[in-house]
């Protein structure tokens, strides 16, 4: 198991030591079951396998159990509400993405639309104006040239 030492560079603070040598560091739980208590594990190293664990302190008790408990479910829920919003988000975007693309597309086909309607016009008009140059008033009658 692992053994304690102390350190004089930084008073009389514990250093947990684990028996294959290297130094345990310490975390802090965040599990519905143990929330904010602190433990002690090794680092593991690839070359290294170690098991070391060490609880640092006592778990809550009463009235601090339950709002760690309480923030901590708070938490978790907001955490998997901000998920929910992240994922629609995406969504949204992509939705927009694709509504986008249907407009740039109509327009395109809009603009299509106008040239052909113009080149249409243009030549109703110039059909118009040869038909006029063909058509002559002499005395109050037409004669088509």
């Amino acid at each position: 198991m692992a053994s304690r030492s102390t350190t004089s560079s930084r008073g009389s603070s514990v250093r947990y030591v684990c028996d294959c040598g290297l130094r345990a560091r310490m975390y802090t739980s965040w599990s519905l079951k143990n929330p904010g208590r602190r433990f002690y594990i090794c680092s593991k190293t690839s070359d290294i396998r170690c098991d070391y664990f060490e609880w640092y302190d006592r778990g809550f008790e009463g009235r601090h159990e339950e709002v760690i408990i309480h923030l901590n479910s708070r938490r978790i829920y907001l955490e998997a509400k901000i998920e929910l919003l992240e994922e629609k988000i995406v969504q949204l975007e992509a939705e927009l993405a694709t509504k986008k693309e249907k407009k740039v597309a109509r327009k395109k086909q809009l603009q299509k639309l106008m040239k052909f309607g113009c080149f249409v016009i243009v030549l109703l008009m110039v059909v118009m104006v040869i038909k006029m140059q063909r058509t002559v008033n002499v005395n109050g009658w037409q004669y088509i040239m």
